[in-house]
């Protein structure tokens, strides 16, 4: 996203101190909140305490927040002062906070919320070599991060594109910001493509671009209302995607940019199944912790088999999305 200086940082000075005044709050008022949680799950007859789950799991994510704030301008001073902030080393610094930052987040989601998952030796092959363009379904909040867990666990470079909705959350901000994720405003399609493109510049065999064709999270309502649109702009591709019941319409300005400008990257694509619908605290509280372990698979398309033309290349993304659709139709019966 094209930003000046000064309003970056006059967003930051309004969300880095709420951020860390919130986690403030909550480790410091936590001796009153765990106990009054327990009561209120206990009352509820909820004898596996999702509440206190939940709440010290967004604990935790709020502390892995705060201290990406407060490390960022150490590690802005020992790169020079901002001047070598993409040099190898503080690269390597930023990449070692990160897999700290992700590795602590996996380990409390299975722990206190029943999150795990596995992937075949299949699967695991199916992720390199790169560079490589990963796309997935977005069903809740949680899955946002599983294909960049998923590669940083191999060692690759992660490079998200983002809505700029999520600057509101500084760590992830300053952190993911400096590693080359780059945030799109959402119906600024053109400032969007320029900022895919810039993106790409030094795409290396340990890079992954991560994005989620369908913009937003999936919600009935918001399916609806994009076929609707559809149908107004592109009746044809509107009647292609009628059927889709579980997925939204894929927006594919961000995906065919990529694909234009790594014009060898084959596309992997994450699915899964498990985690529709954890997108809120009420959601949370009804199925924490998870007795079932996630379905995640991961399916390589080599680029040979992707369509050189745009439009081509748009209806060859729209069957892909209506077979995710169809498998996640055929699990639910």
């Amino acid at each position: 996203m094209n930003e000046s200086r000064s309003a970056r940082w006059s967003r930051r000075a309004k969300t880095i101190p709420v951020m860390l005044a919130a986690t403030a709050g909550a480790v410091l008022f936590a001796p009153v909140i765990l106990p009054v949680s327990v009561a209120v799950d206990l009352l509820s007859g909820r004898r596996r305490f999702p509440l206190v789950r939940v709440y010290l799991f967004l604990l935790q994510y709020m502390v892995n927040d705060s201290v990406e704030i407060l490390l960022a301008p150490l590690m802005w001073a020992q790169a020079g002062f901002g001047t070598r902030l993409q040099s190898p080393v503080s690269i390597d610094r930023h990449q070692r906070l990160q897999a700290w930052s992700i590795r602590l987040l996996e380990q409390r989601a299975e722990q206190l919320l029943g999150l795990r998952y596995t992937l075949t030796d299949a699967d695991q092959a199916a992720l390199e070599p790169g560079p490589v363009i990963v796309i997935s379904r977005h069903a809740s909040l949680f899955d946002a991060s599983l294909p960049g867990l998923i590669y940083q666990k191999i060692g690759y470079k992660i490079q998200g594109i983002v809505m700029a909705e999520l600057l509101a959350d500084p760590g992830f901000d300053i952190l993911y910001g400096r590693l080359g994720s780059v945030f799109i405003p959402r119906d600024d399609g053109e400032t969007a493509r320029a900022t895919v493109r810039a993106m790409t510049a030094g795409a290396d065999e340990r890079t992954m671009y991560g994005i989620f064709p369908e913009g937003r999270l999936f919600h009935p309502t918001v399916r609806d209302k994009a076929l609707a649109r559809l149908a107004h702009s592109n009746p044809t591709r509107s009647e292609r995607l009628q059927s889709l019941t579980g997925v939204l319409p894929p927006r594919p300005g961000g995906l065919l940019t990529l694909l234009a400008e790594l014009p060898t990257a084959d596309v992997v694509v994450v699915r899964h199944r498990g985690l529709d619908g954890l997108s809120g605290l009420g959601r949370l509280v009804k199925v924490v912790p998870k007795q079932e372990p996630l379905t995640v698979s991961v399916q390589r398309i080599p680029r040979h088999q992707i369509p050189d033309d745009p439009d081509e290349q748009i209806r060859w993304l729209d069957e892909l999305w209506l077979t995710i659709d169809q498998d996640l139709t055929r699990t639910r019966k």
